[in-house]
């Protein structure tokens, strides 16, 4: 295995950020020292930019990994607060490399960006809590194309 990519839930409870940045930050470690060096991430809110962070925190110790970060649409921030577009526009600016996807939003560009990012990778670390949404199909998704899905 080379890469991973992350899908889970957009809203992310403070107490669950607690729950979840442990594991998730752990997997990731063990991910790295079982070959994996390119992460991809999503770049919203929530469980990606958790995501992204871990990756970042770790490329201090491995300076060999790669965040890429696949934005659905240019201007996916706009409506955001400006908390999350300052840990956005942070993000984006250590990230290895960014790809927008589309020009502007549409019906379905989210799932577009998705499917590439389980496409583009060999496994997934995902954070999902119910049985619908994107996150859910993503996972759901990449358990349909045979990659190991790990769940946080």
């Amino acid at each position: 295995m080379n890469s991973c990519c992350f899908t889970g839930h957009r809203n992310v409870t403070v107490l669950a950020r607690k729950e979840i940045i442990p594991p998730l930050c752990e997997k990731i470690e063990q991910l790295i020292n079982e070959g994996v060096a390119v992460f991809i991430n999503g770049g919203a809110l929530g469980f990606d930019a958790l995501s992204a962070l871990c990756v970042l925190s770790l490329k201090v110790k491995y300076p060999h990994i790669k965040l890429k970060i696949y934005v659905p649409h240019q201007g996916q921030e706009d409506r955001w607060s400006e908390e999350n577009k300052k840990t956005y526009r942070y993000i984006l600016s250590k990230a290895d490399e960014v790809k927008i996807l589309a020009p502007f939003h549409s019906v379905g560009c989210m799932q577009t960006r998705n499917r590439r990012m389980v496409d583009d990778s060999d496994c997934v670390i995902a954070y999902v809590r119910k049985n619908s949404g994107g996150a859910y199909y993503t996972a759901c998704y990449a358990e349909a194309q045979d990659k190991k899905v790990f769940y946080i």
